[in-house]
């Protein structure tokens, strides 16, 4: 008897012990899972109504995807963080909103859904690192001052998406034929090739 009754006050005593962890914070994980979510969406598509198409941005330094409705594209700290220097992991507070229409409007274009982001905001001490390395950076990069994107879309062809960059005539447009990818920032207008 006296076995039985210590197994019942034992389950007792973790069962209370369960229920006291439980609510000691009942809704800390959910709301540190709400606050890290943006409250800016569109409406819902209304019943029987096909939802908007959605662009997928992937920046292929960190691994991450940004879904965009061509629509209303993201604006604000969200696009800062995901456009962010990958060397530093800062973001730059005010990139150019303009980068995301900018890629979306291409994939738009050639019916693509996807965008892989090579490069966007560099932090001035990364864009110097890479110059000592010899690489094909400019002294004074948009990429920098957060006006610039690398970008290509999968299955269409460097030449196609720089042709088509061009015919935008927003600012200035490389193409990297070998890396296969396309420049393209919001400054003066110029043209150049690299590698």
């Amino acid at each position: 008897m006296s076995r039985a009754l210590a197994a019942a006050v034992s389950l007792t005593l973790i069962a209370s012990l369960i229920a006291s962890t439980a609510d000691a914070d009942p809704g800390a994980k959910k709301d540190r899972d709400r606050a890290g979510k943006t409250t800016d969406h569109a409406a819902p598509p209304k019943l029987g109504q096909k939802p908007a198409r959605l662009v997928n941005l992937y920046n292929t330094w960190t691994d991450e995807w940004l879904a965009v409705d061509p629509k209303a594209p993201p604006r604000g700290a969200q696009v800062d963080r995901f456009l962010r220097d990958h060397y530093t992991n800062a973001p730059l507070a005010g990139i150019e909103p303009r980068l995301v229409d900018i890629v979306v409007s291409a994939a738009v274009h050639f019916q693509r859904d996807t965008v892989m982001v090579v490069s966007a905001f560099r932090h001035p001490k990364y864009n110097l690192l890479l110059r000592k390395k010899g690489h094909q950076v400019a002294r004074d990069s948009h990429h920098s001052k957060g006006d610039a994107i690398d970008f290509f879309l999968p299955r269409v062809s460097t030449n196609q998406l720089h042709k088509w960059a061009i015919d935008q005539k927003i600012g200035g447009v490389g193409i990297y034929l070998d890396s296969g990818f396309v420049h393209m920032d919001t400054g003066p207008v110029r043209r150049w090739s690299g590698e």
